[in-house]
């Protein structure tokens, strides 16, 4: 089998149908093998947006995969590498390379940095694993680790290979059996504690975040919080993550900046556990978040800390397997929790305004939303995705703690090609689009209908926010409407929320991509927003002055 063949074969078995990438001169051998098999190549405008779909397209499918030239491609994909390590997102890239005889010389070739492994060591650094397939004998098991890795550790992986290996034969070992994870010894004694933990609890609460969705832990969890009725918050990054709809849903957890009275809730639980939440300054609310660590359990995929214990190397789906099982042998007491009822923050409009607010997009995107399994919603960073925290659905994506610029569009192709079942509702800043807003002409190539709804407030808004008024801070109205257009789109102005409302049922009832420019005043955003950049402006503003 040629080393091509054996790559594609196994990102086949994972599920996976489509790459994502853009060809040049060191990758095309490895796109004319993948010609070979019944992967389709999505070709995007710019690497950056070739690895936020592939991102995307992995966070819902287990593995995403993006094909890029040497050099020029390769680097220019690191900062979504980037993300999806911080984000832990299974992202599998490809990069073409030199032919291995060229590598003995100086390095004088064309997208070439500083020496042939430039980009190696560079991809080392955002990458759960890396490798060089350099060695037809050892590039079976290069291979097979790197692939392992990534699905394992769900964050991204590295395979460079040089055009002269793409069509070497292999002679393929057996294929191994997936290795069983060990049980740990602290495993037992870790449940153990924390189920007496809950014995003892008045009011406990889970924090549920992305590694739930990540590991396809979501049925678990759901079940764990039904045997003993606790109450369920989600983090920032694992919005969605648990059923919003569902009983014991309170709402989403981000510290100060997120709904009083779930942060008020939260924080006077005695027995807090977070599944999957790993407690970054995002998700922690700019660590505003007052989780007593007394009180504080969090099980994530690296290690398990109770109070002020630490057990090392436990793993998120046997933790929480075992914890399961403790709870519905009665080794807990079937005693049963309440959950609060607690009132969604009501998000309102300026009375008697008649121009448009984030508050009133809000508003008519819920009653859109609303028991529909027929949208994803996909948010870029910004106003756009603290407006997305309040929107009721199952599937959200965003850029939520490496809170990279540009993701919104991009990902959104990655989504749909992921569940073809949703249709994408884009939230996006103007200055995110105007970094990637052009891959809405890539949607309407691949046949796609995301409706792409741009903040257009003509600024960095939350930048000036947590600043004050400069001039680079402004940007240019594009008429976002004819760019659409222009691309084979359609589109609308929506200045008020009778406009926004009517755009809505517009693209609802359009099967192309649809563009709705929601124009805004400068000085309008969310609650949450507006929160937060209070309280990351003293701190702005103290270091400015």
């Amino acid at each position: 089998m040629k080393l091509a063949d054996y790559i594609f074969q196994r990102i086949e078995k994972t599920g996976v149908q489509h790459t994502f990438g853009i060809p040049g001169d060191f990758v095309l051998p490895l796109y004319a093998a993948q010609t070979r098999t019944s992967l389709k190549t999505v070709v995007l405008t710019h690497e950056p947006s070739v690895g936020y779909a592939a991102d995307a397209y992995g966070r819902l499918r287990g593995l995403g995969v993006a094909l890029v030239t040497y050099g020029a491609g390769g680097l220019n994909m690191v900062n979504p590498v980037g993300l999806a390590y911080a984000e832990e997102s299974p992202l599998l890239v490809i990069s073409g390379a030199p032919e291995t005889r060229f590598r003995r010389d100086k390095p004088h070739l064309h997208h070439c940095v500083k020496n042939f492994d430039t980009q190696h060591r560079v991809y080392a650094e955002v990458t759960e694993s890396d490798a060089l397939i350099d060695n037809v004998k050892t590039a079976q098991s290069e291979i097979d680790r790197v692939f392992d890795t990534t699905l394992s550790a769900s964050r991204p992986g590295y395979i460079e290979l040089p055009r002269d290996m793409v069509n070497q034969e292999l002679d393929i070992e057996a294929a191994r059996l997936p290795e069983l994870q060990p049980v740990h010894p602290a495993l037992a004694a870790a449940v153990s504690e924390i189920a007496m933990r809950l014995k003892a609890a008045s009011q406990p609460v889970l924090i549920v975040g992305v590694e739930v969705r990540r590991f396809g832990l979501k049925d678990a969890v759901i079940a764990f919080s039904e045997a003993l009725n606790i109450p369920v918050v989600t983090s920032i990054l694992g919005k969605a993550t648990f059923p919003e709809t569902h009983p014991n849903f309170i709402g989403n957890y981000f510290g100060q900046f997120g709904n009083p009275k779930v942060k008020e809730y939260v924080e006077s639980c005695d027995c807090i556990i977070a599944l999957g939440a790993v407690m970054t300054e995002m998700e922690s609310g700019g660590y505003t978040a007052k989780l007593k660590a007394e009180c504080l359990t969090q099980i994530n995929n690296h290690e398990v800390k109770i109070g002020y214990h630490n057990y090392g190397n436990l793993k998120l789906d046997q933790v929480l397997k075992e914890l399961l099982d403790s709870v519905t042998s009665k080794l807990v007491p079937t005693k049963r929790f309440t959950v609060p009822a607690i009132a969604k923050e009501i998000i309102e409009a300026p009375e008697g305004s008649k121009k448009l607010t984030v508050a009133a997009m809000i508003g008519a995107l819920n009653e859109l939303l609303e028991n529909s399994q027929e949208f994803s919603v996909v948010t870029d960073t910004g106003d756009c995705m603290y407006a997305g925290m309040s929107l009721q659905t199952d599937i959200f994506l965003a850029p939520g703690y490496y809170v990279s610029m540009g993701f919104g569009v991009p990902a959104a192709i990655g989504a749909q090609l992921a569940m073809p079942s949703r249709r994408p509702i884009v939230l996006v800043g103007d200055g995110a689009f105007q970094m990637t807003g052009m891959e809405i002409s890539t949607a309407v190539k691949m046949g796609l209908n995301p409706i792409v709804i741009v903040f257009n407030n003509a600024s960095y808004a939350m930048l000036r926010f947590i600043d004050q008024e400069r001039d680079y801070f402004d940007l240019p109205r594009w008429d976002y409407v004819e760019l659409a257009k222009a691309v084979g789109g359609s589109g609308v102005q929506a200045t008020s929320a009778a406009d926004f409302k009517k755009a809505l049922t517009a693209a609802q009832k359009s099967d192309k991509m649809f563009l709705i420019d929601a124009v805004i005043e400068n000085d309008d955003i969310s609650p949450t927003l507006r929160r937060l950049t209070d309280h990351f402006g003293k701190k702005v503003k103290a270091a400015i002055s």
